[in-house]
C-alpha cells in the first residue's frame, strides 16, 4: 500500500511530539553501501517489540519436524485436500467433454425463438441446432475414446507395477495417488487467474440503538421496536408503537404521536424507507380522522397483489344499478366492490397507469346491468372498443367532435325532461332505473381533448343530472385546470386516481388530500414491460373512505368481446319514449349531424360560459369571465401581477373584436340591468347562428 506523506514545499510549521513525528529522509544518517555476507550472521537471541527473534541456525532438525507435524494435524493430514483435488478434476473432465457445446446449442435455440414470422431465419436457425448437436455429440464420443485409451494405459502399468513391484512399490503407487489429490485440492488449485475468493462485502455492524431492517422483524414487538427506531433516527418523537397485522406484503403498524402533527410524518416518508430497509415508496402513511395523534404506517415489501381475482362470470343483464359489483382488490385483501347509482365519477391515471383496463373493467359492470345504458364517447383514441357490442351510442375520434356535441346536448335536454316527468311516473324525489325506465352513463375518455362546448354541456350535465340518472364517468391522463375543476369538487362523487402527479391529488381529492395519506403520485406507470403500478388507485367514494390502495381487475380484450356479444344477443335496454318525447330529442338522426364552423376561441369560450350555468338568460361580465379564466387559463387567466380586473378587461376586448370579425351586425356592448351588467343568452346565440330561444 503506498501512503502518500506531505512534500518538504507543502509542510506547515506545527509543533509535534518527537514520538509523534513521522522521520524524514533529512533524518536518517547518511549510509555507505556495504556487501552483506554470503552466510548469515551469528548472533544471540534478542527482544524486539516484545517477540523473540532467533536465528533460523539455532532451530534444531527436531523443532521443525514438530513444527511440520503440527501443520499437517492442524489440516486433518490434506485429506480434504485430497478429496477436494479429485474433485476438481472430475470437474475439469467433464468440462472438457462439453466444451461450451450446450451453450452454443441453447443460443442458437434463442435465435430460432426470436425469429418469430421469419421463414428463412427459422429454417437457418433450425439448421444449426441441427449441426450443433452433431458436433456435440461428435465431440463426446471423441472425448470417450481418448478418456478410454488413457485409461487402459494407465491402468494396465499400474496394475503390472503392483504385481511384480511388491509392497513398496504400492506404498509408493498410494502415496503418489495423495500426492496427486493434495496438489490438485490445495487452496487457490483450479482457480481462474486472478480469481478473488472474497465476498468483497463489508458489513458495518449497528450499535445498540440503531434502526434495522423491519424484514429482520418475525414478531410484533420486533416489527414496533424496528419502526420506533426508524422514527427516533428521523426526530420524529412517539408517545407509542404498535404492530398490528401482518401480511404476506409486509405489516401494519399504528404510531401514536408525542408531538408534531401526521403531515410531519408523511413528508418524512422517503427518509424513513432508508433504515426501514423498504422498497422506493414502500411507507404507506394513513391519518386516523378520529384521533389526529395516531398514523397507520404499512410497510410495503412485497406485492398485496399477487393473487388476483378474476371478474366474475354472470349472465347477461343479470345486475341493476344499484348492486355492488366486484371490480378491485383492496391491499389489505378485501374485495372492492362499487355501486355507480347516482354517482358521477371520474378516473385519472398517467399515461401507462392503466386508464383504459379501469374504464373497461367499469363499463363490464355497466353492460350488464339491465337497467342502464351505456353511451360511449372518446375524442382521442377506441373508447370502449371490445364491449362496443353492449354499449347503446358510441362515438369515437377527434374528427366526430361534432357529433359529441349532438349526443351531449340530447343527454342534457333529457336531464332536464326527466326532472319533469318524476311525478308523473310515481318516482318521488329521484329517478328509479328499470329496464323500461333506464339510467344513462355517459363514460367520456380523454376529456381534455372535448370542445369547449362539449365541455361545456358535460359541465351542465353534471349540474343537472344525478336525480334524473344521467351520469357522468369521466377519464383523463391528468386533472387539467379547466371548467371541470369546479365540477369536480362539487358534483363528482366517486374519485378515482391511479398513478399520476401531485397537482392531480389537491384538483381532484381536494387541498390536504396529500397531507392525510392520499399519495397517488408515489404509484408509478408502467414502463416498457414493466407494469409497475399500472391499475392500481386510490378510491374516494363509493363507500371507500381510507387512502388504501386499489387494484383494478383486468379484462382482456377477447374476454370484453365474448362478454358483449352475449349481452347483445340478450337484448340491451333503450332510452324510453317518455324522456324522448318531452326533451324533443332521438338517437336515429345522428348520421345527419353536420360539423360546424370553428369560432374564434373568445367566443366559443363566452357561449361555452352560458351552456355551463344551464343558459341562463343573461350573465354578468364577472361570472362569465370567472368560468373562461378557468377553462383556458393559458390564454385568459390574470398573468403574473396581472390584476384581475384587467385580465378581464383584455378578455372582453377580445371577445368584441372577434364578434366583428364574425358578424359585424352583433351589438357586443355589455347591457345593464338591476343588480348586474353583462351579456344576453340571445346576443350569443345570434352570434354563434343559433335559433334565440322562445320569449327572449
Amino acid at each position: 500500500m503506498a501512503i502518500h506523506t506531505p512534500s518538504a514545499d507543502t509542510q506547515t510549521d506545527i509543533d509535534v511530539p518527537e514520538f509523534m513525528r513521522t522521520e524524514t529522509a533529512a533524518d536518517r544518517p547518511k549510509l555507505s553501501i556495504v556487501k552483506r555476507p554470503a552466510e548469515p550472521l551469528e548472533g544471540p537471541v534478542v527482544e524486539h517489540q516484545g517477540e523473540t527473534l532467533r536465528p533460523t541456525w539455532i532451530d534444531s532438525g527436531k523443532e521443525v519436524a514438530t513444527r511440520a507435524r503440527e501443520h499437517a494435524a492442524e489440516n486433518r493430514l490434506y485429506i480434504g485436500w485430497t478429496v477436494r483435488g479429485y474433485r476438481n478434476l472430475g470437474r475439469r473432465w467433464l468440462e472438457a467433454r462439453r466444451d461450451d457445446y450446450p451453450q452454443m446449442i441453447q443460443s442458437a435455440k434463442k435465435e430460432l425463438k426470436a425469429a418469430t414470422d421469419d421463414t428463412a431465419a427459422e429454417s437457418a436457425a433450425k439448421e444449426l441446432i441441427k449441426s450443433r448437436r452433431a458436433e456435440y455429440r461428435l465431440h463426446k464420443r471423441w472425448h470417450l475414446i481418448k478418456t478410454a485409451g488413457w485409461s487402459t494405459a494407465s491402468t494396465t502399468g499400474i496394475t503390472t507395477a503392483v504385481v511384480v513391484g511388491g509392497g513398496w512399490v504400492d506404498v509408493l503407487l498410494a502415496l503418489g495417488a495423495y500426492a496427486v489429490g493434495t496438489w490438485h485440492g490445495r487452496p487457490g488449485a483450479g482457480a481462474a487467474p486472478f480469481a478473488d475468493s472474497t465476498s468483497g462485502l463489508i458489513a458495518i455492524e449497528p450499535g445498540a440503538d440503531d434502526p434495522f431492517p423491519i424484514a429482520d422483524a418475525n414478531t410484533r414487538d420486533e416489527a414496533a421496536e424496528c419502526v420506533r427506531r426508524a422514527l427516533a433516527s428521523e426526530g420524529i418523537s412517539v408517545a407509542a408503537v404498535e404492530a398490528g397485522r401482518r401480511y404476506t406484503w409486509g405489516w401494519e403498524v399504528t404510531v401514536r404521536l408525542r408531538k408534531g402533527t401526521p403531515a410531519d410524518l408523511i413528508a418524512k416518508a422517503p427518509e424513513l424507507e432508508t433504515p426501514l430497509d423498504l422498497p422506493t415508496d414502500g411507507l404507506l402513511c394513513q391519518p386516523m380522522r378520529q384521533k389526529r395523534a395516531q398514523v397507520v404506517l404499512r410497510l410495503v415489501e412485497g406485492d398485496p397483489f399477487e393473487d388476483m381475482p378474476a371478474l366474475p362470470t354472470r349472465k347477461p343483464n343479470s345486475l341493476t344499478m344499484r348492486d355492488k359489483a366486484l371490480v378491485a382488490k383492496r391491499m389489505d385483501g378485501q374485495p372492492t366492490k362499487l355501486s355507480y347509482l347516482g354517482q358521477h365519477f371520474i378516473v385519472i391515471a398517467s399515461s401507462g397507469g392503466g386508464k383504459s383496463v379501469t374504464f373497461r373493467t367499469i363499463g363490464d359492470t355497466l353492460t350488464d346491468c339491465e337497467d342502464v345504458i351505456v353511451v360511449d364517447l372518446d375524442p382521442g383514441g377506441n373508447g370502449l372498443e371490445p364491449l362496443a357490442a353492449a354499449v347503446g351510442v358510441r362515438v369515437v375520434g377527434a374528427d366526430q367532435m361534432h357529433i359529441i356535441e349532438a349526443v351531449l346536448e340530447k343527454l342534457l335536454k333529457i336531464a332536464k325532461a326527466r326532472a319533469m316527468l318524476l311525478g308523473k311516473l310515481g318516482m318521488g324525489d329521484n329517478w328509479i332505473p328499470s329496464p323500461r325506465y333506464p339510467a344513462i352513463v355517459t363514460l367520456i375518455d380523454e376529456y381534455p381533448q372535448l370542445s369547449q362546448r362539449a365541455k361545456a354541456l358535460v359541465v351542465a350535465i353534471l349540474r343537472v343530472g344525478r336525480k334524473s340518472r344521467v351520469q357522468i364517468g369521466l377519464a383523463a391522463q391528468e386533472a387539467t385546470k379547466d371548467s371541470i375543476g369546479a365540477a369536480i369538487a362539487d358534483s363528482i362523487a366517486l374519485k378515482i386516481v391511479g398513478p399520476s402527479r401531485h397537482q392531480d391529488i389537491v384538483q381532484v381529492f381536494g387541498a390536504g388530500a396529500g397531507a392525510n395519506g392520499w399519495r397517488s403520485d408515489r404509484l408509478h406507470p408502467a414502463q416498457g414491460e414493466d407494469p409497475a403500478d399500472a391499475g392500481k388507485a386510490y378510491i374516494m367514494g363509493g363507500g371507500s373512505t381510507d387512502p388504501l390502495i386499489h387494484k383494478f381487475i383486468p379484462m382482456t380484450y377477447e374476454e370484453g368481446r365474448r362478454r358483449a356479444a352475449e349481452r347483445a344477443a340478450a337484448g340491451r335496454p333503450w332510452f324510453d319514449p317518455e324522456s324522448l318525447d318531452l326533451a324533443g330529442v332521438t338517437f336515429d338522426d345522428l348520421d345527419t349531424v353536420q360539423p360546424h364552423e370553428q369560432l374564434p376561441e373568445a367566443i366559443e369560450l363566452a357561449r361555452a360560459a352560458f351552456t355551463a350555468a344551464d343558459d341562463p338568460a343573461r350573465m354578468t361580465a364577472a361570472d362569465l369571465y370567472e368560468y373562461v379564466a378557468a377553462a383556458a387559463p393559458e390564454s385568459w387567466a390574470p398573468e403574473k401581477d396581472e390584476e384581475i380586473d384587467i385580465a378581464r378587461d383584455r378578455y372582453l376586448k377580445a371577445l368584441r373584436d372577434a364578434a366583428t370579425e364574425v358578424a359585424p351586425a352583433v351589438d357586443m356592448k355589455t347591457k345593464q340591468w338591476r343588480g348586474g351588467r353583462g351579456f344576453y343568452l340571445a346576443t350569443l346565440m345570434e352570434l354563434t347562428g343559433e335559433e334565440a330561444p322562445e320569449g327572449t
